[in-house]
C-alpha cells in the first residue's frame, strides 16, 4: 500500500505565499549577483530555500509492505511495533508499549488525510503482533 501527501494541494493560501517568497528570493539573488559579482552564495541560498520547502511541493511518500512501514526516510519493521496511536488524520506506529518522550525519534507517523483510514488500519492490524496496543480509537 503506497500513497503520497502533498501539502501544496491542500493549502492554496500557503502555496501562493511560498511562490511569492520564491519570487523575492530569486529577485534578491539576481541583485546580489549583479552587485557583488559572485554567484556562489546567492545560488547556495536558493538551493537551501528550495530543499527546505521541497516536501511542501513534492510531497511525502508513505508505504506499507510485508516487512516495514515507511514514512519518507523513516521506517519501522512490523515486529518492532508495540503500540499504535490513532488520531483523526494520523496513525503513529511506536516501538514503545506506552507513550514516551522518545516517540518522536523512534516511531513512524503515517499521515492519512487523503487515504481511507479504515483500509490503512486494517493493513496495520494484519501485520502487527497480537499483543500490540491500539490507542485513541
Amino acid at each position: 500500500m503506497n500513497w503520497t501527501i502533498r501539502k501544496a494541494d491542500d493549502d492554496a493560501k500557503k502555496f501562493q505565499e511560498l511562490k511569492f517568497i520564491y519570487f523575492l528570493a530569486v529577485i534578491s539573488a539576481i541583485v546580489m549577483v549583479a552587485v557583488f559579482r559572485n554567484i556562489v552564495y546567492p545560488l547556495l541560498g536558493l538551493v537551501v530555500l528550495f530543499v527546505s520547502t521541497s516536501e511542501f511541493f513534492l510531497g511525502k511518500k508513505y508505504s506499507l509492505d510485508e516487512k516495514v512501514a515507511k514514512s519518507g526516510a523513516n521506517e519501522i519493521t512490523w515486529p518492532l511495533v508495540k503500540s499504535v496511536h490513532i488520531s483523526e488524520n494520523q496513525i503513529y506506529l511506536s516501538p514503545f508499549e506506552a507513550e514516551s518522550k522518545l516517540d518522536a525519534f523512534r516511531g513512524v507517523k503515517l499521515n492519512i488525510q487523503n487515504v481511507s483510514k479504515e483500509s490503512v488500519l486494517e493493513y496495520v492490524r494484519q501485520h502487527v503482533g497480537k499483543d500490540v496496543r491500539f490507542l485513541g480509537e
